[in-house]
């Protein structure tokens, strides 16, 4: 080693090695640790080289990687170490190259991870803690510090322990056993903000399975987070909007099925007591029957006429002949109509209770309406007078069992109004005018109620909002009126209120249904 040095050193006539060993000395000046080991590289080819010179001077031959000449190296000194150089130059350009190329590699590396918004931190742990080898554009600007201010530093830096009680022992755990590990953690940038990262640790493994390293790969989720939660309140808010919605048309039917069965209860009433009138009535005539048979029997044996007509008069007498010949009928008459209310109460019901569909058809609007107040007299009978104006209307392209809820629901908030303005039925008053205005229907419903205050008329259509008493509104009626007469069937709801006076809710819809208006 010594002695290719001293000959490279004479050989100031060689310009060729002088300019070598200066371009290896401005390398290995200007490199990082890869430099180092080009420069090793160097060192070995250098004392390579030197044994061979030794080996040659005994021997008298040459290395193989050295050019032969035609004498010995005794004979021929500035030949051999002008081989020698160039040997050393050609290594060491060979090797200038790789690191050009290795160091182009890192450049596009790093290029291509300043590029993502994920956070790349690559750390050195060991058994006390860890330090920083690399960290990315995106994790160290959201972190508000330069990738310099981090290198060398501790990872605690951007992921206090205080902030993250015992999630070092767990990631330090998942790294000794090779397994990945996913952690939330409060992290804090420089100014002291904190945010919430999400990210995956995974260890490093180096060619002999050693892991000293780890990598992080991750982000700022504090935004995600939110608009999760954000998402889940309103996925909860919906829920319970189903549920109630779901619990209103439960009570609804629960009120229904009880108008129902107070409204079926009176005709029913009548049948019964017409049936139980005819079957004593008819109790009565048979006995009447057996005394005319015996007096038929009478009059063949040649009884006095006179005697038998005397007992005839005074059965009928004891059997009421002209109570029955004039009830009788009666009953008959009463009980049909009882049952006739029956069957239209039916009737009704099957028409107001008509499935749902999502298509729409021609239906009547007034005999609708008429359907309805059939349904929901148990509501308003007590409570007010119902007064109708219904002219003819054509057919209306509508879903009529949505529209039939809407009708139920403005009847019923009338009837509540008028009680809670402390009417009766002798000074309450429900009116219902339908007109056509062009291709349109207006539906009126007016009643002499409480009204509604000024301040309330901009929220009556917002889900849940009611100035009813507990259990008497659940303030779901009017935002479904709405939902179905606005979004449903593209129409419009007017509402005209004073309080002490009453209230005008008005329908307008399009004859020839929501299609026919583009909306």
């Amino acid at each position: 080693m010594r002695q290719i040095r001293k000959q490279l050193g004479r050989g100031q006539a060689s310009p060729e090695a002088h300019a070598s060993n200066t371009a290896a000395t401005r390398n290995a000046k200007s490199r990082s640790s890869l430099a180092d080991s080009v420069l090793v590289k160097t060192l070995e080819i250098a004392t390579l080289t030197a044994h061979d010179q030794d080996r040659a001077s005994r021997t008298g031959s040459l290395p193989e990687h050295l050019p032969s000449s035609a004498g010995s190296s005794s004979e021929h000194p500035q030949e051999v170490h002008a081989a020698a150089a160039g040997a050393l130059r050609t290594e060491e350009l060979e090797l200038s190259e790789r690191l050009r190329s290795l160091a182009e590699q890192v450049r596009l590396r790093d290029a291509a991870l300043d590029a993502t918004t994920t956070h790349f931190v690559i750390s050195r742990w060991g058994p006390e803690d860890a330090e920083i080898v690399y960290v990315n554009r995106a994790a160290s600007e959201d972190y508000g510090y330069s990738p310099e201010e981090l290198l060398g530093k501790s990872p605690g830096l951007l992921v206090p322990p205080e902030l993250n009680p015992g999630a070092r022992a767990e990631i330090w755990d998942a790294l000794e056993k090779g397994t990945s590990i996913r952690v939330q953690l409060r992290a804090r940038r420089k100014d002291g903000t904190t945010f919430i990262a999400g990210m995956t640790v995974t260890p490093i493994r180096d060619r002999n399975e050693n892991r000293h390293h780890a990598v992080a790969v991750g982000a700022n989720i504090t935004t995600a987070l939110a608009e999760r939660e954000a998402t889940n309140r309103l996925q909860e808010r919906e829920r319970m909007g189903m549920e109630l919605r779901f619990a209103q048309k439960l009570e609804s039917i629960g009120r229904l099925a009880a108008r129902i069965a107070h409204e079926i209860s009176t005709p029913i009433q009548f049948v019964g007591d017409g049936l139980y009138f005819l079957k004593s009535a008819v109790a009565e005539l048979q006995q009447l029957v057996e005394v005319y048979r015996g007096a038929l029997q009478a009059l063949v044996r040649g009884d006095d006429p006179g005697a038998v007509q005397s007992r005839l008069e005074r059965a009928e007498a004891n059997l009421h002949k002209e109570f029955l010949d004039t009830e009788i009928p009666a009953a008959f008459e009463y009980t049909q109509e009882g049952v006739e209310r029956v069957a239209s109460i039916v009737r009704a019901m099957n028409e107001f209770a008509h499935p749902d569909a999502k298509e729409h058809s021609p239906a009547d609007l007034n005999h609708a309406i008429e359907t309805t107040l059939l349904v929901a007299r148990n509501e308003y009978r007590y409570r007010a007078h119902v007064e109708t104006d219904l002219p003819e209307l054509p057919p209306v392209v509508c879903n009529i069992g949505e529209l039939n809820q809407v009708f139920l629901n403005l009847i019923v908030n009338a009837a509540h109004a008028i009680e809670a303005a402390g009417r009766d039925v002798t000074s309450g008053l429900i009116r219902i005018r339908t007109a056509l205005a062009g291709q349109w229907v207006r539906i009126e419903f007016e009643d002499n109620g409480c009204g509604i205050p000024k301040e309330n008329l901009e929220r009556i259509f917002d889900p849940f909002f009611t100035t009813k008493e507990v259990g008497k509104g659940t303030g779901q009626g009017l935002a479904i009126a709405r939902s179905i007469v606005v979004e449903k069937h593209g129409g419009r709801i007017e509402v005209e209120s004073e309080v002490g006076r009453g209230t005008r809710m008005i329908l307008n819809l399009r004859i020839h249904g929501r299609a026919a208006g583009g909306s």
